[in-house]
């Protein structure tokens, strides 16, 4: 992919969106080309990034750093405002299907269990 390919694809960013989920709803416009709004949410940064795809690209012009926010609870007032606007949660085959490229889909790594040893046999020793 050459710099201006990657430019009209990925904007400023330069690359994918990464994210846990994606919710995603198609334009209420009659494009001539598949376009889509998405949410592009990442649980690990708490943070959700709305884009919008037109033909598979977010355009040259992109720049995620306006349109990231702080990532809204499930079931708070700023949840239910996507719900309402017709999002709905993508799986990773849909989200590569009508929006190719576009997001990196990451993993939410669940916290290491601490393995020190209980305070009783630490004050046994002593």
């Amino acid at each position: 992919m050459t710099a201006k390919e990657t430019r009209k694809k990925f904007g400023i960013a330069g690359g994918p969106l990464k994210g846990t989920k994606v919710l995603g709803r198609k334009m209420g416009h009659d494009f001539t080309m598949a376009s889509f709004c998405i949410l592009v949410l990442n649980a690990v940064a708490g943070t959700a990034t709305g884009a919008n795809v037109y033909g598979g690209n977010l355009g040259k012009g992109y720049d995620p750093s306006h349109y990231t926010g702080p990532l809204h609870a499930e079931g708070s007032e700023g949840h239910k405002k996507w719900d309402h606007k017709g999002y709905e949660e993508w799986t990773q085959e849909e989200t590569e299907a009508n929006c190719p490229g576009i997001v990196e889909f990451i993993e939410v790594k669940a916290p290491k269990a601490k393995t020190s040893k209980p305070k009783a046999e630490t004050a046994a020793k002593s």
